[in-house]
């Protein structure tokens, strides 16, 4: 080590000391410094140095209280015993203990040590006695009478005034970000105050309201007001003593009021239920003019969200949205399907019955952006289905918290009939729009998480999507969507793999023959230059009529769509061919696959042998 690196650091500190932010050189010079203290050792006024700008800083943080005093006190054991063992820093860990020391901090042993280390020294040290003051101002009887007060000043320096400025800036940082926390931390209880609702109409959505009846010596003391709950902390404390309001769909106001509710006892659940059920046929069914869209807008959402929050439906909700969809003209129709979304406890009879008789309706009855929705709807139901009962980490046995709902009776059976359904209506879609690029994408994701979610669940599922949606999807002028197909075809194989008992791949067989089709026929198309050749062999094509087929021989069919001329990968092939790029064999259309769409150029390479 040079004399040139401990100048450096010296340098950096003194700036640091003076400037407090010679940013532009922190970590390179804090790296000198740490190589040279490691290999070297550094000389007593250096380690002063150092100590002093430490503890002014440390001193400055605690005054200021940008850091949890708390978190400091834990070490003051280790402070003490520190400036005891470590005489060059004995000054400075002196200064700490003065500011940390609590009456309670004061014991006999600790007054004992710093006689003998007073003692130890034949000139007085300052900053002990400054802590045997301390001590006896704290507990008299444990200090000699002898031991005078004396100026801390004297013994330290104040804390240099750039420091000062600089932590009172973070200071009033700090308290700023405390209040805009604790303003987005309370919570809200007057939400349904400024709904639009005639004058002579009760409100659909009721205020936050307490009575009592009786005398308040019958009421227990210890119970809190919801207004009381400032925090999420607060509510986790105090939500078994909460005084909960008399209308329970009040609650639904916040986050507060859905935690509350959901671990509330039975009887209270029950009331919210009953409550909650009569205001939906009411403003849906019964009163429907007499309320705003605003207000039962507000009124799903609050549903939505409560739902969302447990993570599982509400049965009331069920037995309305069955009551109420045979009239449905359209209206609200997005979030109903919303909450459709949760119907996870119901029986495999009125799933049937009461949730896809409705959702076939509305499919054939509503436009495309609403099919898509639709299938969005159909694919978050199996999701929430298999997240609640189908993987190994679920508790299939605990009854869910609100009512103490059980599961849906047979999942196994359940899952199947809501795949066939939505398997029914893709198809229908595909058909009514022409295989339109929005529906089919969302054909094939939806089929995508059915694979993922069968392939981490327990029960016996493997869904595969029809032969629509593969052809579909590999005719498309849309490169992303001839992605999709191949990565869905991979996640197939891969399954395929992970199943290796005898029993499961017999009990799968027409499944796996059909997944072997699939891949041969696109695999035929892409690189062998065969789409129309082995009809009878595939389900490519097969039911095009040999007469068209011969009609079209001159345009040389089976060129159309292997890796080189698929309209889907053409404009690619266009912009690289501007750029003076010669893409003309199939060789050189898989090494721009590899790049541009390399889930292509995965499922040629693992399925063309």
């Amino acid at each position: 080590m040079t004399d040139e690196e401990r100048d450096t650091f010296l340098k950096f500190l003194r700036d640091l000391k003076v400037n407090k932010k010679d940013y532009s050189t922190f970590e390179e010079s804090l790296g000198i410094l740490q190589n040279y203290a490691a290999t070297k050792g550094l000389i007593d006024e250096d380690i002063d140095l150092l100590a002093d700008i430490i503890i002014n800083t440390e001193l400055g943080i605690l005054d200021y209280q940008l850091i949890d005093k708390k978190v400091i006190n834990i070490y003051y054991s280790v402070f003490f015993y520190m400036m005891l063992k470590k005489e060059r820093l004995e000054r400075h860990i002196a200064r700490i203990i003065y500011v940390l020391t609590k009456p309670e901090d004061v014991t006999r042993r600790d007054v004992s040590r710093l006689l003998n280390l007073h003692q130890k020294y034949s000139k007085p040290r300052k900053h002990i006695i400054v802590l045997l003051s301390l001590f006896k101002s704290y507990k008299p009887e444990l200090v000699p009478e002898k031991i005078q007060s004396i100026n801390t000043e004297s013994v330290w320096k104040p804390i240099p005034e750039i420091l000062r400025l600089m932590l009172q800036d973070a200071k009033s940082r700090l308290e700023s970000q405390q209040t805009q926390d604790l303003h987005s931390e309370c919570f809200n209880w007057n939400v349904f105050e400024f709904m639009k609702t005639k004058k002579t109409v009760a409100p659909l959505l009721p205020p936050v309201g307490y009575f009592q009846i009786g005398s308040n010596i019958f009421k227990e003391k210890d119970t809190k007001s919801i207004f009381e709950i400032s925090s999420t902390e607060e509510l986790g404390k105090l939500h078994l003593s909460v005084e909960l309001p008399c209308n329970a769909i009040s609650l639904l106001s916040n986050i507060a009021g859905y935690h509350l509710l959901t671990f509330a006892d039975f009887h209270y659940q029950s009331r919210f239920s009953y409550n909650l059920y009569n205001t939906l046929v009411r403003a849906f069914i019964l009163e429907n003019e007499k309320f705003s869209t605003e207000e039962i807008n507000k009124l799903l959402d609050i549903t939505i969200e409560f739902s969302q929050y447990m993570q599982q439906d509400i049965l009331v909700v069920n037995r309305f949205l069955d009551e109420y969809l045979y009239f449905n003209t359209g209206e609200y129709q997005s979030k109903l399907l919303v909450l459709l979304q949760w119907m996870t406890s119901v029986s495999i009879s009125d799933l049937q019955e009461k949730i896809l008789v409705h959702v076939q309706n509305m499919f054939y009855e509503s436009t495309l952006s609403m099919k898509c929705e639709i299938i969005r709807t159909l694919k978050m139901l199996i999701t929430n289905l298999f997240v609640s009962q189908a993987f190994e980490e679920c508790s299939h046995k605990t009854p869910a918290p609100f009512l103490g709902q059980g599961a849906v009776d047979n999942l196994e059976e359940a899952i199947p009939i809501l795949t066939k359904t939505t398997k029914t209506l893709i198809v229908s879609g595909l058909n009514i729009h022409s295989y339109d690029i929005l529906l089919l994408s969302e054909a094939l994701s939806f089929y995508e998480e059915i694979c993922i979610l069968e392939n981490r669940s327990t029960i016996m599922s493997f869904t595969l999507a029809p032969p629509a949606v593969i052809y579909g999807g590999f005719i498309t002028k849309h490169c992303a969507i001839l992605s999709k197909v191949c990565k869905l075809l991979l996640r197939y194989r891969n399954r395929c793999l992970q199943l290796k008992n005898r029993k499961i791949q017999k009990l799968y067989k027409k499944k796996f023959n059909t997944i072997s089709i699939y891949a041969q026929d696109i695999v035929e198309a892409l690189w062998y230059d065969e789409p129309f050749k082995k009809r009878s062999n595939m389900y490519f094509l097969r039911n095009v009529p040999t007469r068209a087929m011969e009609d079209l021989k001159h345009c040389n069919l089976n060129c159309l769509l292997n890796i080189s001329n698929h309209y889907a990968i053409l404009p690619y092939k266009c912009i690289l061919n501007k750029t003076g790029l010669s893409i003309n064999t199939r060789e050189a259309a898989m090494s721009v696959a590899l790049y541009y769409y390399p889930t292509i150029s995965e499922f040629l390479d693992i399925f063309q042998n």
